[in-house]
């Protein structure tokens, strides 16, 4: 019965995968049909349709594995060692400029966040 429910819940998630999939191919949709199946799953999710428990055991078993389902993509990152040297440089100022972008895009609104949240706190003693 475990593996049978295992499935389904896989099934399931897969289904939500293939839906986001077609609707991006039928409405030609700059987003990848993954992102629109996690955002179906969202919805269902958040508004109570779907319970996270049915389906918590499937994505469980997902994620314990997916290191493996990863596997494809570091062996065909072998094949463009070529090109990582030719652009590999760029690629790595590419990665930290935007991290450092990226930071302080986040920092400077969580900082003031923080500021603004202990502010009303002193008011309230």
């Amino acid at each position: 019965m475990y593996y049978m429910r295992v499935a389904f819940q896989i099934f399931g998630l897969i289904l939500l995968f293939e839906t986001g999939k077609w609707l991006s191919a039928t409405l030609h949709l700059p987003i990848p049909g993954g992102i629109l199946g996690m955002g179906i799953l969202f919805i269902l999710l958040s508004t109570g349709l779907v319970h996270d428990q049915l389906l918590a055991q499937g994505s469980s078993i997902l994620l314990k594995y997916l290191s493996f389902l990863f596997l494809p993509l570091s062996v065909s990152a072998i094949v463009l060692i070529p090109f990582m040297d030719l652009y590999g440089w760029k690629l790595l100022m590419i990665l930290i400029i935007s991290s450092f972008i990226g930071f302080v895009a986040t920092s400077i609104p969580a900082v003031y966040a923080t500021r603004k949240g202990s502010a009303s706190h002193e008011h309230d003693r």
